[in-house]
């Protein structure tokens, strides 16, 4: 999935001739391989916590995993829109939903991860979801970081900081329920 999805990123950077996928009329710095690469690796990402969240709030009966649930998915659903509104005005498609391609991407759970998720009960299940979702945002600060070193783009790198901020506070959040 990362080889094809770097190809069609370079193949669209190939199609403009320069090493940038688009700017603003504002002078805005246009937006680069990293900018592009980072929407286009967050999304799927995002959609996948949001993914997750849906069954802790379905299934955990502990009001802060039900909490860091609804907070973590409703900032990455707009996050989700906001990627997405670059990416088209970059002129790169918006990726799809496609859950098996997304599980084999750098960062993401595996379809046993989501499945152990779905399967445990009770206290099991709110260590499981605090665990697996502590990997999965550390993955996601990992991508923001990337995004802000390499990127040109000024609102992706923005948005990368704030992914960075908020999701190191949920980590923060996890680390200290976990230690109490």
């Amino acid at each position: 999935m990362r080889a094809r999805l770097l190809i069609i990123v370079l193949g669209l950077l190939a199609l403009t001739g320069c090493s940038s996928v688009g700017g603003s009329s504002s002078g805005e710095p246009a937006a680069n391989e990293a900018d592009a690469t980072f929407s286009l690796r967050m999304i799927p990402h995002h959609r996948q916590t949001i993914e997750i969240a849906k069954v802790a709030r379905q299934k955990s009966k502990d009001e802060f995993v039900v909490n860091v649930a609804d907070k973590i998915a409703t900032a990455e659903s707009g996050e989700i829109e906001q990627m997405a509104t670059y990416l088209r005005s970059w002129n790169i498609q918006v990726p799809g939903d496609d859950a098996n391609a997304t599980h084999k991407m750098a960062g993401m759970m595996t379809v046993k991860d989501v499945e152990a998720l779905k399967s445990a009960t009770g206290k099991q299940y709110d260590d499981l979801f605090l665990a697996t979702l502590s990997r999965h945002l550390r993955s996601g600060v990992d991508m923001a970081k990337d995004a802000q070193a390499k990127g040109e783009h000024i609102g992706s790198k923005a948005l990368a900081g704030k992914i960075i901020v908020s999701q190191t506070e949920v980590l923060d959040q996890i680390s200290a329920k976990q230690k109490s």
